[in-house]
Protein backbone atom coordinates (compact mmCIF):
# COMPACT_ATOMS: atom_id res chain seq x y z
CA UNK A 1 0.00 0.00 0.00
CA UNK A 2 1.33 3.43 -1.09
CA UNK A 3 0.54 6.67 0.67
CA UNK A 4 -0.36 9.83 -1.59
CA UNK A 5 2.09 12.23 -2.23
CA UNK A 6 -0.11 15.32 -2.80
CA UNK A 7 0.76 18.48 -4.58
CA UNK A 8 2.03 21.49 -3.10
CA UNK A 9 -0.67 24.32 -2.75
CA UNK A 10 -0.98 26.86 -5.34
CA UNK A 11 0.43 30.07 -4.42
CA UNK A 12 -1.42 33.34 -5.10
CA UNK A 13 0.05 35.57 -7.17
CA UNK A 14 0.47 39.36 -6.10
CA UNK A 15 -0.76 41.69 -8.95
CA UNK A 16 1.11 44.21 -10.86
CA UNK A 17 0.74 47.56 -9.14
CA UNK A 18 -0.10 50.52 -11.01
CA UNK A 19 3.35 52.23 -10.51
CA UNK A 20 4.93 49.53 -12.10
CA UNK A 21 2.87 49.65 -15.18
CA UNK A 22 3.61 53.82 -14.99
CA UNK A 23 7.57 52.70 -14.60
CA UNK A 24 7.61 50.84 -17.27
CA UNK A 25 5.34 53.21 -19.98
CA UNK A 26 7.96 56.20 -18.73
CA UNK A 27 11.20 53.63 -19.31
CA UNK A 28 9.98 53.23 -22.87
CA UNK A 29 9.51 57.00 -23.60
CA UNK A 30 12.74 57.48 -22.56
CA UNK A 31 14.27 54.53 -24.80
CA UNK A 32 12.41 56.52 -27.24
CA UNK A 33 13.78 59.60 -27.34
CA UNK A 34 17.23 57.76 -26.81
CA UNK A 35 16.99 56.17 -29.68
CA UNK A 36 17.12 59.12 -31.75
CA UNK A 37 20.15 60.32 -30.22
CA UNK A 38 22.34 57.23 -29.37
CA UNK A 39 20.60 54.17 -30.79
CA UNK A 40 23.67 51.39 -29.43
CA UNK A 41 22.79 52.57 -25.90
CA UNK A 42 18.98 52.43 -26.96
CA UNK A 43 19.25 49.44 -27.68
CA UNK A 44 20.92 48.25 -24.75
CA UNK A 45 18.28 49.66 -22.33
CA UNK A 46 15.38 48.31 -24.47
CA UNK A 47 16.97 44.91 -23.95
CA UNK A 48 17.25 45.84 -19.95
CA UNK A 49 13.59 47.73 -20.67
CA UNK A 50 12.06 44.10 -21.51
CA UNK A 51 14.13 42.03 -18.91
CA UNK A 52 12.18 44.22 -16.21
CA UNK A 53 8.99 44.14 -17.73
CA UNK A 54 9.57 40.09 -17.85
CA UNK A 55 10.16 40.35 -13.97
CA UNK A 56 7.89 42.40 -13.11
CA UNK A 57 4.88 40.57 -15.20
CA UNK A 58 6.50 36.89 -14.17
CA UNK A 59 8.36 37.36 -11.35
CA UNK A 60 5.96 35.92 -8.59
CA UNK A 61 6.42 32.42 -11.03
CA UNK A 62 10.29 32.67 -11.42
CA UNK A 63 10.95 30.23 -9.46
CA UNK A 64 8.26 27.48 -10.18
CA UNK A 65 10.03 28.29 -13.53
CA UNK A 66 13.14 28.05 -12.18
CA UNK A 67 12.65 24.59 -10.58
CA UNK A 68 11.17 23.26 -13.41
CA UNK A 69 14.10 23.94 -15.29
CA UNK A 70 16.52 22.58 -12.89
CA UNK A 71 14.41 19.79 -12.52
CA UNK A 72 14.77 19.17 -17.04
CA UNK A 73 18.04 20.17 -17.11
CA UNK A 74 18.97 17.10 -14.27
CA UNK A 75 17.09 14.78 -16.56
CA UNK A 76 18.94 15.81 -20.34
CA UNK A 77 22.02 15.47 -17.86
CA UNK A 78 21.54 12.02 -16.78
CA UNK A 79 20.10 10.84 -19.97
CA UNK A 80 22.37 12.37 -22.64
CA UNK A 81 25.82 12.54 -20.02
CA UNK A 82 27.78 15.44 -21.89
CA UNK A 83 25.90 15.31 -25.05
CA UNK A 84 23.04 17.83 -23.55
CA UNK A 85 26.07 20.37 -22.11
CA UNK A 86 26.54 21.39 -25.85
CA UNK A 87 22.65 22.19 -26.52
CA UNK A 88 22.75 26.58 -26.52
CA UNK A 89 25.08 28.99 -28.82
CA UNK A 90 28.67 29.25 -27.55
CA UNK A 91 29.37 30.74 -25.11
CA UNK A 92 25.76 29.91 -23.40
CA UNK A 93 24.82 26.85 -23.25
CA UNK A 94 21.83 25.18 -21.01
CA UNK A 95 23.64 24.92 -17.97
CA UNK A 96 24.63 28.68 -17.58
CA UNK A 97 20.80 29.23 -18.72
CA UNK A 98 19.59 27.41 -16.18
CA UNK A 99 22.24 28.64 -13.64
CA UNK A 100 20.87 32.26 -14.30
CA UNK A 101 17.24 31.33 -14.06
CA UNK A 102 18.12 29.47 -10.98
CA UNK A 103 19.41 32.72 -9.55
CA UNK A 104 16.79 34.78 -10.55
CA UNK A 105 14.07 32.44 -8.77
CA UNK A 106 15.78 31.72 -5.80
CA UNK A 107 16.09 35.41 -5.13
CA UNK A 108 12.56 36.27 -6.13
CA UNK A 109 11.90 33.15 -3.62
CA UNK A 110 14.13 35.03 -0.94
CA UNK A 111 12.46 38.64 -1.43
CA UNK A 112 9.30 36.67 -1.20
CA UNK A 113 10.48 35.49 2.31
CA UNK A 114 11.36 31.90 1.93
CA UNK A 115 14.98 31.56 4.56
CA UNK A 116 17.05 28.49 5.44
CA UNK A 117 16.74 29.28 9.03
CA UNK A 118 18.03 25.69 10.33
CA UNK A 119 20.45 25.26 7.50
CA UNK A 120 22.13 28.75 7.44
CA UNK A 121 25.38 27.52 8.43
CA UNK A 122 25.74 24.94 5.38
CA UNK A 123 24.91 27.59 3.19
CA UNK A 124 27.29 30.09 4.47
CA UNK A 125 30.26 27.37 3.75
CA UNK A 126 28.93 27.13 -0.33
CA UNK A 127 29.13 31.08 -0.17
CA UNK A 128 32.84 30.94 1.28
CA UNK A 129 33.82 27.97 -1.21
CA UNK A 130 32.20 30.83 -3.93
CA UNK A 131 34.47 33.55 -2.65
CA UNK A 132 37.72 31.61 -2.50
CA UNK A 133 37.25 30.22 -6.15
CA UNK A 134 36.06 33.70 -6.91
CA UNK A 135 39.27 35.51 -5.69
CA UNK A 136 41.03 32.52 -7.74
CA UNK A 137 39.82 33.73 -10.97
CA UNK A 138 39.29 37.25 -11.12
CA UNK A 139 42.83 38.06 -10.77
CA UNK A 140 43.38 35.88 -14.40
CA UNK A 141 40.36 37.08 -16.46
CA UNK A 142 42.27 39.74 -18.30
CA UNK A 143 44.74 37.21 -19.29
CA UNK A 144 42.74 34.28 -19.92
CA UNK A 145 39.16 35.32 -20.48
CA UNK A 146 36.38 32.37 -21.60
CA UNK A 147 38.91 30.20 -20.27
CA UNK A 148 38.83 31.68 -16.99
CA UNK A 149 35.05 31.37 -17.21
CA UNK A 150 35.52 27.72 -18.08
CA UNK A 151 37.57 26.45 -15.34
CA UNK A 152 35.90 28.60 -12.98
CA UNK A 153 32.84 26.53 -13.21
CA UNK A 154 34.43 23.63 -10.92
CA UNK A 155 33.40 26.59 -8.22
CA UNK A 156 30.26 29.17 -9.77
CA UNK A 157 28.44 25.67 -10.14
CA UNK A 158 27.85 25.33 -6.76
CA UNK A 159 25.49 28.13 -6.76
CA UNK A 160 23.36 25.03 -7.46
CA UNK A 161 23.32 23.76 -3.97
CA UNK A 162 22.10 27.22 -3.13
CA UNK A 163 19.25 27.53 -5.76
CA UNK A 164 17.81 24.21 -5.47
CA UNK A 165 18.15 24.30 -1.62
CA UNK A 166 15.70 27.49 -1.44
CA UNK A 167 13.50 26.80 -4.67
CA UNK A 168 12.06 23.07 -2.89
CA UNK A 169 12.04 24.91 0.01
CA UNK A 170 10.01 28.04 -1.19
CA UNK A 171 7.78 25.68 -3.20
CA UNK A 172 7.21 22.76 -0.92
CA UNK A 173 8.47 19.97 -3.27
CA UNK A 174 10.48 17.58 -1.51
CA UNK A 175 8.15 14.83 -1.81
CA UNK A 176 7.53 15.82 -5.20
CA UNK A 177 10.82 15.58 -6.34
CA UNK A 178 11.63 12.35 -4.74
CA UNK A 179 8.48 11.06 -6.75
CA UNK A 180 9.98 12.41 -9.93
CA UNK A 181 13.06 10.70 -9.36
CA UNK A 182 11.46 7.80 -9.01
CA UNK A 183 9.28 8.09 -11.63
CA UNK A 184 12.54 8.64 -14.27
CA UNK A 185 14.07 5.09 -12.52
CA UNK A 186 12.72 2.87 -15.13
CA UNK A 187 13.32 4.71 -17.77
CA UNK A 188 16.71 5.47 -17.31
CA UNK A 189 17.93 2.20 -15.77
CA UNK A 190 17.02 0.55 -19.57
CA UNK A 191 18.35 4.06 -21.79
CA UNK A 192 21.56 4.50 -19.36
CA UNK A 193 23.43 1.45 -20.33
CA UNK A 194 22.30 1.81 -24.28
CA UNK A 195 23.91 5.20 -24.29
CA UNK A 196 26.88 4.08 -22.39
CA UNK A 197 27.36 1.60 -25.38
CA UNK A 198 26.27 4.18 -28.20
CA UNK A 199 28.73 6.31 -26.94
CA UNK A 200 31.79 3.94 -27.16
CA UNK A 201 30.66 1.62 -30.17
CA UNK A 202 29.51 4.48 -32.96
CA UNK A 203 30.88 7.48 -31.56
CA UNK A 204 32.22 8.97 -34.33
CA UNK A 205 27.98 8.40 -35.92
CA UNK A 206 26.10 10.39 -33.32
CA UNK A 207 24.61 13.35 -34.32
CA UNK A 208 25.82 17.05 -33.32
CA UNK A 209 23.77 20.12 -32.13
CA UNK A 210 23.22 22.76 -35.13
CA UNK A 211 24.47 25.72 -33.43
CA UNK A 212 27.45 24.35 -31.10
CA UNK A 213 28.82 20.74 -32.97
CA UNK A 214 29.33 19.03 -29.78
CA UNK A 215 27.90 15.39 -29.71
CA UNK A 216 23.79 14.92 -28.91
CA UNK A 217 24.99 12.02 -26.76
CA UNK A 218 27.73 11.37 -24.57
CA UNK A 219 27.94 9.17 -21.53
CA UNK A 220 30.71 8.04 -19.77
CA UNK A 221 30.83 4.58 -17.52
CA UNK A 222 31.43 7.37 -13.98
CA UNK A 223 28.29 8.92 -15.37
CA UNK A 224 26.29 6.73 -15.53
CA UNK A 225 28.12 4.40 -11.84
CA UNK A 226 26.73 7.49 -9.95
CA UNK A 227 23.14 7.48 -11.23
CA UNK A 228 23.33 3.67 -10.73
CA UNK A 229 24.21 4.08 -7.11
CA UNK A 230 21.88 7.18 -6.15
CA UNK A 231 19.03 4.13 -8.05
CA UNK A 232 20.10 1.36 -6.18
CA UNK A 233 20.21 3.82 -2.77
CA UNK A 234 16.27 4.68 -3.58
CA UNK A 235 15.51 0.49 -4.50
CA UNK A 236 17.32 -0.52 -1.39
CA UNK A 237 16.18 1.88 0.99
CA UNK A 238 12.20 1.57 -0.24
CA UNK A 239 11.93 5.18 -1.15
CA UNK A 240 10.21 3.60 -4.78
CA UNK A 241 7.39 2.20 -2.64
CA UNK A 242 6.46 5.73 -1.24
CA UNK A 243 5.26 6.66 -4.63
CA UNK A 244 2.15 7.34 -5.98
CA UNK A 245 1.57 9.47 -8.67
CA UNK A 246 3.66 7.96 -11.09
CA UNK A 247 1.53 6.56 -14.03
CA UNK A 248 0.17 2.55 -13.13
CA UNK A 249 2.65 1.30 -15.61
CA UNK A 250 5.79 2.54 -13.95
CA UNK A 251 4.12 1.71 -10.63
CA UNK A 252 3.79 -1.61 -11.44
CA UNK A 253 7.42 -1.97 -12.79
CA UNK A 254 8.67 -0.67 -9.29
CA UNK A 255 6.32 -2.69 -7.41
CA UNK A 256 7.54 -5.43 -4.90
CA UNK A 257 6.34 -8.41 -7.24
CA UNK A 258 8.77 -6.97 -9.73
CA UNK A 259 12.05 -6.48 -7.76
CA UNK A 260 13.55 -9.62 -9.16
CA UNK A 261 13.61 -7.83 -12.96
CA UNK A 262 14.36 -4.46 -11.14
CA UNK A 263 17.88 -5.81 -10.11
CA UNK A 264 18.76 -7.91 -13.07
CA UNK A 265 18.17 -5.18 -14.97
CA UNK A 266 20.63 -2.42 -12.90
CA UNK A 267 23.11 -5.48 -12.64
CA UNK A 268 23.49 -5.70 -16.07
CA UNK A 269 23.38 -1.67 -16.04
CA UNK A 270 26.73 -2.53 -15.15
CA UNK A 271 28.30 -4.45 -17.20
CA UNK A 272 29.52 -1.63 -19.04
CA UNK A 273 31.55 0.05 -15.98
CA UNK A 274 33.50 -3.61 -14.80
CA UNK A 275 37.02 -2.16 -16.52
CA UNK A 276 36.52 1.51 -14.98
CA UNK A 277 37.87 1.55 -11.37
CA UNK A 278 36.34 5.27 -10.15
CA UNK A 279 32.96 3.39 -11.94
CA UNK A 280 33.49 0.37 -9.50
CA UNK A 281 34.08 2.21 -5.90
CA UNK A 282 31.46 4.71 -6.78
CA UNK A 283 29.02 1.66 -6.41
CA UNK A 284 31.09 0.19 -4.04
CA UNK A 285 31.33 3.39 -1.76
CA UNK A 286 27.38 3.58 -1.77
CA UNK A 287 26.75 0.11 -1.24
CA UNK A 288 28.99 0.37 1.95
CA UNK A 289 27.58 3.38 3.35
CA UNK A 290 24.08 1.91 2.80
CA UNK A 291 25.40 -1.81 4.19
CA UNK A 292 26.77 -0.17 6.96
CA UNK A 293 23.26 0.95 8.51
CA UNK A 294 20.61 -1.19 7.17
CA UNK A 295 20.20 -4.90 7.95
CA UNK A 296 21.04 -7.87 5.61
CA UNK A 297 17.87 -9.42 5.68
CA UNK A 298 17.03 -6.65 2.63
CA UNK A 299 19.56 -7.59 0.21
CA UNK A 300 18.73 -10.81 -0.81
CA UNK A 301 17.36 -10.38 -3.91
CA UNK A 302 19.98 -7.96 -4.93
CA UNK A 303 22.59 -10.68 -3.76
CA UNK A 304 20.80 -13.78 -5.31
CA UNK A 305 20.92 -12.18 -8.59
CA UNK A 306 24.65 -10.55 -8.64
CA UNK A 307 25.89 -13.75 -7.76
CA UNK A 308 23.97 -15.74 -10.94
CA UNK A 309 24.91 -12.89 -13.11
CA UNK A 310 28.58 -13.03 -12.02
CA UNK A 311 28.52 -17.12 -12.79
CA UNK A 312 27.02 -16.91 -16.15
CA UNK A 313 29.71 -14.07 -16.80
CA UNK A 314 32.46 -16.32 -15.21
CA UNK A 315 30.94 -18.97 -17.49
CA UNK A 316 30.99 -16.85 -20.83
CA UNK A 317 33.50 -14.71 -20.30
CA UNK A 318 32.52 -12.40 -22.79
CA UNK A 319 35.22 -9.68 -23.99
CA UNK A 320 35.55 -6.39 -25.55
CA UNK A 321 37.72 -4.26 -26.41
CA UNK A 322 37.21 -0.54 -25.20
CA UNK A 323 38.52 2.84 -27.28
CA UNK A 324 40.70 3.41 -24.40
CA UNK A 325 43.05 -0.01 -24.71
CA UNK A 326 40.70 -1.69 -21.39
CA UNK A 327 39.56 -5.22 -21.68
CA UNK A 328 35.44 -5.46 -20.77
CA UNK A 329 35.97 -9.22 -19.20
CA UNK A 330 36.15 -10.80 -15.47
CA UNK A 331 39.81 -10.39 -16.12
CA UNK A 332 39.33 -6.92 -16.63
CA UNK A 333 36.87 -6.34 -13.69
CA UNK A 334 39.62 -8.27 -12.09
CA UNK A 335 42.54 -6.28 -13.07
CA UNK A 336 40.06 -2.88 -11.99
CA UNK A 337 40.03 -4.07 -8.59
CA UNK A 338 43.04 -5.05 -8.47
CA UNK A 339 44.61 -1.57 -9.52
CA UNK A 340 43.10 0.01 -6.64
CA UNK A 341 45.48 -1.47 -4.08
CA UNK A 342 48.68 -1.38 -6.46
CA UNK A 343 50.28 -2.69 -9.48
CA UNK A 344 48.83 -4.85 -11.87
CA UNK A 345 51.45 -5.78 -14.37
CA UNK A 346 48.93 -4.53 -17.04
CA UNK A 347 50.52 -1.48 -18.89
CA UNK A 348 47.39 0.73 -19.31
CA UNK A 349 46.12 0.25 -16.14
CA UNK A 350 49.28 0.95 -14.25
CA UNK A 351 50.31 3.87 -16.71
CA UNK A 352 47.11 5.58 -16.07
CA UNK A 353 47.54 5.40 -12.25
CA UNK A 354 51.03 6.50 -12.32
CA UNK A 355 50.50 9.43 -14.50
CA UNK A 356 47.73 10.22 -12.11
CA UNK A 357 49.38 9.91 -8.97
CA UNK A 358 52.67 11.64 -10.57
CA UNK A 359 50.57 14.75 -11.59
CA UNK A 360 48.89 15.28 -7.94
CA UNK A 361 51.96 14.58 -6.23
CA UNK A 362 53.43 17.56 -8.62
CA UNK A 363 50.47 19.90 -7.08
CA UNK A 364 50.86 19.10 -3.75
CA UNK A 365 54.70 20.61 -4.76
CA UNK A 366 54.07 23.59 -5.60
CA UNK A 367 50.74 24.31 -3.15
CA UNK A 368 51.93 22.35 0.27
CA UNK A 369 55.49 22.95 -0.03
CA UNK A 370 55.73 25.35 -2.52
CA UNK A 371 54.99 28.96 -4.01
CA UNK A 372 51.44 28.79 -4.62
CA UNK A 373 50.30 28.36 -1.16
CA UNK A 374 47.33 30.63 -0.68
CA UNK A 375 46.63 31.28 -4.35
CA UNK A 376 47.21 27.88 -6.43
CA UNK A 377 47.87 28.56 -10.46
CA UNK A 378 44.21 30.40 -10.84
CA UNK A 379 41.86 29.19 -12.90
CA UNK A 380 42.10 30.03 -16.69
CA UNK A 381 45.57 28.69 -16.68
CA UNK A 382 45.90 24.80 -18.51
CA UNK A 383 47.16 22.53 -15.86
CA UNK A 384 47.92 19.88 -17.57
CA UNK A 385 49.87 21.90 -19.85
CA UNK A 386 51.74 24.05 -16.63
CA UNK A 387 52.09 20.94 -14.59
CA UNK A 388 53.33 18.61 -17.72
CA UNK A 389 51.08 16.21 -18.22
CA UNK A 390 49.39 16.67 -21.06
CA UNK A 391 48.05 13.47 -23.23
CA UNK A 392 45.84 14.85 -26.23
CA UNK A 393 47.02 16.25 -29.05
CA UNK A 394 44.30 19.10 -28.91
CA UNK A 395 45.18 20.35 -25.79
CA UNK A 396 41.98 19.47 -24.07
CA UNK A 397 43.01 18.37 -20.87
CA UNK A 398 42.82 21.14 -18.58
CA UNK A 399 42.60 19.78 -14.92
CA UNK A 400 43.82 16.77 -12.62
CA UNK A 401 41.24 13.89 -12.90
CA UNK A 402 40.52 14.66 -9.21
CA UNK A 403 38.63 17.59 -7.98
CA UNK A 404 40.40 17.90 -5.02
CA UNK A 405 43.63 18.07 -6.81
CA UNK A 406 42.28 20.22 -9.46
CA UNK A 407 40.52 22.99 -6.11
CA UNK A 408 44.28 23.03 -4.65
CA UNK A 409 46.30 23.41 -8.10
CA UNK A 410 43.92 26.06 -8.56
CA UNK A 411 42.68 27.79 -5.19
CA UNK A 412 45.55 26.40 -3.43
CA UNK A 413 45.47 25.44 0.45
CA UNK A 414 42.30 28.32 0.90
CA UNK A 415 40.08 26.59 -1.54
CA UNK A 416 41.26 22.65 -0.95
CA UNK A 417 40.25 23.38 2.97
CA UNK A 418 36.70 25.17 2.06
CA UNK A 419 36.04 22.29 0.10
CA UNK A 420 36.84 20.06 2.64
CA UNK A 421 35.13 21.86 5.21
CA UNK A 422 31.91 22.22 3.24
CA UNK A 423 31.44 18.70 2.03
CA UNK A 424 32.66 17.25 5.86
CA UNK A 425 29.64 19.52 7.34
CA UNK A 426 27.27 18.78 4.99
CA UNK A 427 27.93 14.72 4.81
CA UNK A 428 28.22 14.75 9.29
CA UNK A 429 24.45 16.53 8.97
CA UNK A 430 23.25 14.29 6.81
CA UNK A 431 24.62 11.54 8.87
CA UNK A 432 23.63 12.70 12.39
CA UNK A 433 19.60 13.57 10.66
CA UNK A 434 19.99 9.80 9.69
CA UNK A 435 20.57 8.73 13.20
CA UNK A 436 18.07 11.00 14.84
CA UNK A 437 15.20 10.33 12.67
CA UNK A 438 15.94 6.32 13.12
CA UNK A 439 16.01 7.28 16.87
CA UNK A 440 12.56 8.67 16.62
CA UNK A 441 10.95 6.19 14.97
CA UNK A 442 10.78 8.43 11.25
CA UNK A 443 11.90 5.90 9.29
CA UNK A 444 11.24 7.55 6.15
CA UNK A 445 13.19 10.71 6.62
CA UNK A 446 16.29 8.15 8.37
CA UNK A 447 15.95 6.61 4.39
CA UNK A 448 15.67 10.04 2.70
CA UNK A 449 18.88 11.41 4.79
CA UNK A 450 21.16 7.71 4.14
CA UNK A 451 19.93 7.73 0.81
CA UNK A 452 21.52 11.12 0.30
CA UNK A 453 24.91 10.73 1.98
CA UNK A 454 25.06 7.28 0.20
CA UNK A 455 24.62 9.48 -3.55
CA UNK A 456 27.06 12.35 -2.35
CA UNK A 457 29.36 9.66 -1.20
CA UNK A 458 29.42 7.95 -5.15
CA UNK A 459 29.72 11.60 -6.38
CA UNK A 460 32.47 12.24 -4.22
CA UNK A 461 34.49 8.79 -5.32
CA UNK A 462 34.22 8.94 -9.01
CA UNK A 463 35.16 12.57 -9.02
CA UNK A 464 38.36 11.73 -6.78
CA UNK A 465 39.33 9.80 -10.08
CA UNK A 466 38.28 11.66 -13.03
CA UNK A 467 37.40 15.26 -14.53
CA UNK A 468 33.49 15.18 -13.37
CA UNK A 469 32.59 17.80 -10.72
CA UNK A 470 34.35 20.30 -13.34
CA UNK A 471 31.96 19.66 -15.93
CA UNK A 472 28.05 20.54 -15.96
CA UNK A 473 26.94 16.76 -16.23
CA UNK A 474 28.49 16.03 -13.05
CA UNK A 475 28.97 19.54 -11.52
CA UNK A 476 25.31 20.65 -12.05
CA UNK A 477 24.28 16.89 -10.70
CA UNK A 478 26.71 17.44 -8.02
CA UNK A 479 25.82 20.32 -6.80
CA UNK A 480 21.76 19.54 -6.75
CA UNK A 481 21.95 16.31 -4.47
CA UNK A 482 23.95 18.69 -2.14
CA UNK A 483 20.79 21.77 -2.49
CA UNK A 484 18.34 18.48 -2.02
CA UNK A 485 20.29 17.30 0.71
CA UNK A 486 20.29 21.20 2.58
CA UNK A 487 16.32 21.36 1.79
CA UNK A 488 15.90 17.74 3.01
CA UNK A 489 17.72 19.14 6.50
CA UNK A 490 15.53 22.24 6.54
CA UNK A 491 12.34 20.79 6.63
CA UNK A 492 13.15 18.02 8.64
CA UNK A 493 14.62 20.51 11.17
CA UNK A 494 11.59 22.24 11.32
CA UNK A 495 9.32 19.33 12.19
CA UNK A 496 7.65 18.49 8.36
CA UNK A 497 6.34 15.35 7.74
CA UNK A 498 7.64 13.19 4.91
Amino acid sequence: MTLPIPEPPARRLRPVRPVHTAVIVVAALAVGLLATQQLTLAVLAGVGLLALTFFVQVGQRLPAYAMALVGISLAGYAFLGRGYAYFGVPPLFIGELTMILGVLGAGMALWQGTRLRHTWGLAALVVVFILVGLRSTVPHYSQYHLDAIRDAATWYYSLFALIVAVLVVQQGRLKWAIDRYGTLIPYLLVFGPIALWTTNLVHSKIPTWPTSGGEILYVKAGDLAVHLAGMMGFLLLGLARVRVSAPSVIQSVLSRRHEWWWWTVWLLGTAGLISSRASLLSIIAALACILAFRPLARWGKLLFVAAAIFSLLVVINPRYETRSGRELSIDGLMIALESVAGGTGDTAVDGTRTWRLNWWHKIEGYTLHGDYFWTGKGYGVNLANSDGFQVHADQSLRNPHSIHFSILGRSGVPGLASWIVLNGAFAFSLFLAFVRARRQGQIMWANVHLWLLSYWLAFIVNASFDVYIEGPQGGIWFWSVMGFGIAALELYRRGEEL
